[in-house]
């Protein structure tokens, strides 16, 4: 099995002739590969068989040229791009279910590098030549489902994929590679850029943790009601002086809230009276739901508006 070169963050775009830059789709990391006969398989990052979760994948492996092994993102293409909340729910699909799924609500495998081609071990050469080898391949297969990621050399071009307004497409944010052999994964070589856009929320309600520390529950207001979207990492005493006030009046959340990434479902939380708004930073927001918990910024005191 191919260990896939990891990433390093940092919170600007390098700079440089030797760079090429590359939009980061919302997805998950995998490895399309064929062996030596027709059998098709596809990995997680950490060696996990994710085929039994996208059999569309397995088959579209077992087309490729034998002993062929591709690096890339699994995604799930929807009507204005891709979307990480409609991938997860292909994971969660019953298995009775899964070939239908595949049929009706395909993913598609978005390639970014060729580790080997017809038992050629390519790693070794520099990423421009790897990239030319990919796109003919890519060329000549003919699916929707294997696509090619963009690639560009232009700062200022990779810089509009951290523009907010991108975030709907599930582009979310940068990658930086420098033209050289395929890196190994301890070396961390190739860098992320996240989008970070600052956005307010309605303070809906709050999780006691442990210490003295809360989670904000954040929720947007919609014409039909106010839906939850996520939740804060804990801020500390000195920042939920605001609540203070409301915390008599709470009563218990009526159900239990969960976001992605998060590692527990929130059982035991606490709905919040009035119109308290936070100003929060958030890495990416998909179908109203946060990609990962938001960063307390300050309060505000203008409520929200409709969406």
């Amino acid at each position: 099995m191919f260990a896939p070169a990891r990433l390093v963050a940092v919170k600007q775009i390098p700079t440089g002739a030797r760079w090429f830059y590359e939009p980061k789709f919302d997805g998950y990391r995998g490895l399309l590969v064929r062996s030596g006969t027709a059998s098709g398989s596809v990995w997680s990052r950490n060696a996990k068989d994710l085929g039994r979760f996208f059999p569309e994948l397995v088959d579209l492996a077992g087309r490729l040229p034998p002993k062929t092994a591709l690096d890339g993102e699994i995604v799930r293409p929807i009507q204005s791009g891709v979307s990480f909340i409609e991938l997860q729910r292909r994971l969660m699909t019953p298995l009775s279910e899964r070939g239908k799924a595949a049929l009706e609500l395909p993913v598609a495998f978005i390639a970014f590098d060729l580790l080997q081609l017809r038992g050629q071990d390519l790693r070794g050469l520099g990423l421009s030549e790897r990239r030319r080898r990919l796109q003919r391949l890519v060329e000549d297969h003919h699916d929707q489902l294997l696509q090619l990621v963009l690639q560009t050399t232009d700062q200022d071009a990779a810089a509009l994929w951290l523009d907010s307004a991108v975030s709907l497409a599930g582009i979310e944010g940068v990658v930086a590679k420098a033209d050289e052999p395929y890196p190994r994964p301890e070396s961390r070589r190739w860098r992320k850029i996240r989008r970070v856009s600052t956005m307010d929320f309605k303070v809906h309600g709050f999780i006691p943790e442990r210490d003295d520390s809360v989670r904000l529950v954040l929720a947007v207001i919609r014409e039909e009601g106010v839906k939850i979207v996520g939740t804060t990492w804990p801020i500390g005493p000195d920042d939920i002086l605001p609540l203070h006030p409301l915390i008599a009046a709470a009563v218990p959340g009526e159900r239990r809230i969960w976001a992605p990434f998060e590692t527990d479902r929130h059982d035991s939380w606490f709905k919040l009276p009035g119109g308290l708004v936070a100003e929060v930073t958030v890495s990416g927001i998909d179908s109203n739901v946060l990609r990962q918990p938001a960063r307390f910024v300050r309060w505000r005191h203008a409520q929200p508006e409709v969406c």
